[in-house]
This record gives C-alpha cells, sequence and structure tokens, in this order.
C-alpha cells in the first residue's frame, strides 16, 4: 500500500513487525492468471450485524485464514486485509456464490455477504442499508482487542459488489458512503430506489459486468448505470454469459446457460480480482490489466478512465549518456478534484518526472510534467508513461518510443573502431594551431599535450 495516500490505514502493531513484513511480501499480485486460487486458505464463519434500530441479521464472513476449518485464525501474512461487502440477487442463498466469494478470500481479501433482504418483496432501500452496515460490523471488529479480527481490516480499502438485485443495491451503497472505494457490479438489476439515478452520486471507480445472453437482466439496463456513474468508469460484457451463470448452479426460472458455467466464472473472478486489486491495493500490474491492456479474451470493455493524457513527443532520439526530455499533460476530466502521479511502465532505464506528482487539480484543468530519461549505453524501448490519479487508482497510459545511440569515441581520429597508432599519426601531424579540427580533442584550437593525454587515455577503445 502507498505509505503517502491517507486513505490507506497503517498496520495495528498488535500483529507485530511478522506482520507488517508479510503485508509489504503480499502487496503485489500473487498470481499472473487472476482466475487461479489465491495463495491463502478460506475460512468462513456466520456472524451477527446489528443496525442502528437494534435489529439484527445474519452475515456469511469469507476470509483468507490459517486453514479451511470453520472459524480458523486470520492469516496475518493478509493483514492489513480489503475487504468487500457483497449483495446477493432476489431470492437466491449467499452459498450460491461461494466459490466467487471464495475466489476473493484467496487472494487476501475479507468478503462479508447480508443473508438479509431474501424476502420475496424486499425493501431495496434496507438492503442497501444492511450491506453498508457489514462495513460498520468490520470497522468494530478491527478495534474489537481480542478479536480475531483485531488490526487485521484496511478501513481505507473498502469495495462493494454484488448480483442482479445485490448488483442494484451496491450502487444505492455506493452513492451513499464514501467509505466505499469501487464497485465491481455483477448483471446489476434495476431497484426502487432507482440505482440508475443513485449511479450520478458514485464518486468511485465501476466496472459494470454484464453477460450478452442474459435474459433475465439485459445488458441495456446495466448501461443506465454505467452512463450515469460520473467517475472512472467500465463496462465489461461477457461473450455468450447468461445471468445464473454468474451464480454455482442454476435454480428454478434461471435462464439457459450458453457459456459455460466454469468459464463465466472464472472470467467474473479475474474480472473482480483485478478490478479490487488496481483499485484497493492500488497495484500497477493490476491499474494495467484494468485501464491500459486490451479486454480480456471473450469480453468487450468501454473504459473510460475520467483522464487524457498527452506527449509532446511521442518518440525520442539521442544519443546515450545524454538525456531525452519530454512533457506530459494530463487532464481531469472529472467529477473532482485529483492529483496525479506519473510513471513509466515496460522499461529499465532511467526516468524521472518533474513535479514526481501534481497538486490537486479541478476537473477540466491540466498539469504538466517533465519527462526525463537516461541512459548509459544504446538502447531502443518502447516504454509506457502512466498518468495515475491519486483519487481513485484509476487512469491512463500513454507510449513512447526512444533511440539511444552509441557515441562514436572522438579519440578514434581514423574512425576504425579503435584508438591506435594510426589515430596517433593523425594527431602528431595535426600538432599546433589547429582550430575545429577532429584532433583538438579539447577543443582549445590548439592540437598539444592535453589532447594527446585524451588520446593516451582512450587507447585500444
Amino acid at each position: 500500500m502507498p505509505s503517502s495516500d491517507p486513505s490507506f490505514r497503517m498496520i495495528r502493531p498488535s500483529f507485530g513487525m511478522l506482520a507488517l513484513a508479510a503485508a509489504i511480501a503480499c502487496a503485489a499480485p500473487l498470481h499472473a492468471d487472476s482466475s487461479l486460487p489465491g495463495p491463502f486458505p478460506v475460512s468462513q464463519r456466520n456472524v451477527t450485524v446489528t443496525r442502528t434500530n437494534g435489529t439484527t441479521f445474519t452475515a456469511q464472513l469469507r476470509y483468507p485464514a490459517t486453514s479451511t476449518a470453520a472459524n480458523a485464525p486470520f492469516a496475518t501474512g493478509a493483514v492489513p486485509a480489503p475487504a468487500v461487502t457483497f449483495g446477493h440477487g432476489f431470492l437466491t442463498s449467499v452459498n450460491l456464490y461461494d466459490s466467487t466469494l471464495d475466489h476473493l478470500a484467496s487472494h487476501g481479501y475479507i468478503v462479508i455477504a447480508t443473508t438479509s433482504g431474501g424476502e420475496l418483496f424486499p425493501n431495496h432501500a434496507n438492503y442497501a442499508v444492511d450491506m453498508r452496515q457489514c462495513l460498520t460490523w468490520l470497522e468494530q471488529q478491527d478495534t474489537l482487542s481480542g478479536g480475531f479480527l483485531f488490526g487485521a481490516v484496511n478501513e481505507g480499502a473498502f469495495g462493494v459488489s454484488g448480483h442482479s438485485m445485490g448488483g442494484g443495491a451496491s450502487m444505492l451503497a455506493a452513492a451513499a458512503d464514501v467509505r466505499i472505494r469501487c464497485a465491481a457490479t455483477l448483471a446489476a438489476a434495476e431497484t426502487n430506489p432507482s440505482s440508475a439515478a443513485a449511479s450520478t452520486s458514485v464518486q468511485f471507480p465501476l466496472r459494470a459486468i454484464v453477460g450478452s445472453a442474459d435474459t433475465i437482466v439485459a445488458p441495456s439496463t446495466t448501461v443506465n448505470q454505467y452512463n450515469n456513474c460520473d467517475a472512472p468508469r467500465q463496462f465489461v460484457n461477457i461473450a455468450g454469459a447468461s445471468h445464473c451463470g454468474f451464480i454455482d448452479s442454476s435454480f428454478l426460472g434461471c435462464d439457459s446457460i450458453s457459456l459455460p458455467r466454469a468459464e463465466q466464472l472464472a472470467m467474473t473472478r479475474a474480472l473482480l480480482v483485478d478490478f479490487f486489486d488496481a483499485h484497493l491495493r492500488r497495484d500497477a500490474d493490476a491499474f494495467a490489466t484494468c485501464w491500459i491492456a486490451g479486454a480480456m479474451a471473450g469480453t468487450t470493455a468501454n473504459r473510460d478512465a475520467r483522464t487524457t493524457a498527452s506527449l509532446a513527443n511521442t518518440s525520442l532520439t539521442g544519443d546515450a549518456g545524454t538525456d531525452l526530455v519530454t512533457t506530459l499533460t494530463v487532464t481531469n476530466i472529472g467529477p473532482d478534484a485529483t492529483a496525479f502521479r506519473p510513471r513509466a511502465t515496460g522499461t529499465n532505464l532511467a526516468v524521472t518526472f518533474d513535479p514526481a506528482e501534481s497538486a490537486s487539480i479541478t476537473a477540466g484543468a491540466s498539469a504538466v510534467f517533465t519527462v526525463r530519461i537516461a541512459s548509459a549505453v544504446a538502447a531502443t524501448e518502447t516504454l509506457g508513461i502512466d498518468a495515475v490519479r491519486l483519487r481513485d487508482g484509476a487512469g491512463t497510459s500513454v507510449a513512447l518510443a526512444v533511440e539511444f545511440t552509441a557515441t562514436s569515441n572522438p579519440a578514434d581520429l581514423d574512425g576504425d573502431g579503435v584508438v591506435a597508432a594510426s589515430d596517433l599519426a593523425v594527431m602528431l601531424g595535426a600538432w599546433g594551431s589547429c582550430k575545429a579540427c577532429p584532433a583538438d580533442l579539447d577543443h582549445d584550437g590548439q592540437v598539444g599535450a592535453s589532447d594527446l593525454a585524451v588520446l593516451l587515455g582512450a587507447w585500444g577503445s
């Protein structure tokens, strides 16, 4: 976690330096293929959450643990863990999402899923409040001395997700809760009150995932939420995916499965892990996967990072040992003010930015950075220049082609590739006053002892 970001808490000392070291080690993606299980065993607990009015409801908690046994201790290697509150679909048991929720937990996430909202006529507003109350419960447990989650929760890294009704309720929750840093929904349905209307108030990144063959919640329903979200946003359509392909098994009333369920679930898990890693862990590789790379195979994706970036020069050429310089202009499309931090990716060259981080700029304003690239040897590379929004971890990237050419040796006076006796002969032949001649290696208008010293120092090169 970037310590300069005040929204990311430091680890509580109760876990000691071992937990700190483990947390740093786990900060990077743990699998190149995020559809594969993560490194942590997953345990589950049923917990009781108390509402503000004193009533209670049950939630299922999945978390990285020391073993797969029920109620196992929390895995210190996952501390401090980001958390996701998850909403199930209409008349759909939380257990039908076991594989996806466990997958997130195996990658080091705490996942809490309310079992409320299972009525024939659920109150969507109350359901969204319960999803938010789950985050409050995590905050309470994080500060409960002696509790199994004491000091284990990253309270600055909360996300929300859900399927169908739960996806729509996710938008209601995200619009009303400033603690939520990003939302990733699955075939999100329209709710009452309207999730599409609530989306206008969502101020952090959204990844809306739908299935092209969904006959229960048409992708066009979720499009309304995506269009209304005035923040970094993505609309990802899985080709051939169905509504019930997002759950582990079908039940009465499900649509038909065209894309094999295992394939749809694997793609869904990868899309969730990558997005949460990018925005709750601020991981550079996940950022590239989410905002820079092409769409995942089998999907189409519309992406709007609310950011534009351009370089004064898209290619630079110069001698090795000299700096190549251009400028990067980054514009904040909105909706809220944010600072930007540029970074170079895909290169071993020395790249610096001035300033290293911009001041916070309002919607419509731009920041300009000087980009300086250095190499002591000949090199040809195309590198990525990322512009990362510090407010929410979204952003964009531009490509820069650079070529450092090998410099000729000025002491190689005859151009044969080596400094030797023939070059000494050329120098002696030019000895004395010799303005602007090649043998005047120190450029003082004379070929003399100082030039001879330069030549002898380069002898054999």
